[in-house]
């Protein structure tokens, strides 16, 4: 009963969902303290026909068991299927990532720096990511439900020196496919900031997380 009100009330918050974004994470390699791993997303936007595909081999270090440092060189793809633009960005990506856990809480805090290389565009769209996320992990789960969790993230212009995007996540739910496979599943209010003032979108979510 508890597993369908919380699928009841995140259907109502994606009804309206402008964007539609799917991310996959596969760890290949795993002797700690290091972990090895390929981010994958995809990224649309039906109203002004944007798109994104992104591909991220990472490595994750463990320097402590409250501090995890990472590094990654995203690749992607981004265009416009109403304009035809289209374009390339390479982007090194550096980490500090601390957390805590206590009980079946758990504290998150990703710091990453970001230097955005854009087909034939100048560098002055470096940033760094800011997102806390608190998750419950359920003492029981509820069918496939594990994990309840929300998080907020401040993405920081570094040219502009000021924030131009946030991610808000008011809900996320975590189901257990396997013993090996997980998949999120989230409400997104991601926000940008023009000239003037910030707009604001709602975008429906999914993340699988796959562990060899």
């Amino acid at each position: 009963m508890r597993l369908l009100l919380f699928l009841c009330i995140l259907s109502t918050l994606t009804a309206q969902a402008d964007e539609w974004w799917a991310w996959s994470n596969v760890d290949y390699y795993r002797k700690p303290p290091w972990t090895g791993s390929v981010f994958m997303g995809n990224f649309a936007d039906e109203a002004d026909g944007s798109y994104a595909q992104m591909v991220s081999p990472r490595v994750k270090y463990a320097a402590a068991k409250w501090l995890d440092l990472g590094l990654g060189l995203s690749m992607l793809r981004l265009e416009n299927t109403a304009t035809h633009n289209r374009y390339d960005q390479l982007r090194p990506e550096l980490e500090i990532n601390p957390h805590y856990e206590l009980q079946q809480v758990r504290l998150d805090w990703r710091n990453r720096m970001e230097w955005r290389e854009n087909q034939g565009v100048p560098s002055t769209s470096n940033r760094t990511r800011h997102r806390l996320q608190v998750a419950w992990t359920l003492p029981q789960p509820l069918g496939p439900l594990t994990r309840i969790y929300a998080s907020d993230e401040c993405l920081m212009d570094l040219h502009l020196r000021r924030p131009t995007e946030n991610r808000f996540i008011p809900l996320g739910l975590t189901f257990k496919l396997t013993d090996s496979m997980d998949l999120d599943l989230f409400y997104m209010i991601d926000s940008r900031r023009t000239k003037t003032t910030w707009k604001s979108e709602s975008v429906l979510g999914t993340y699988l997380r796959v562990r060899f």
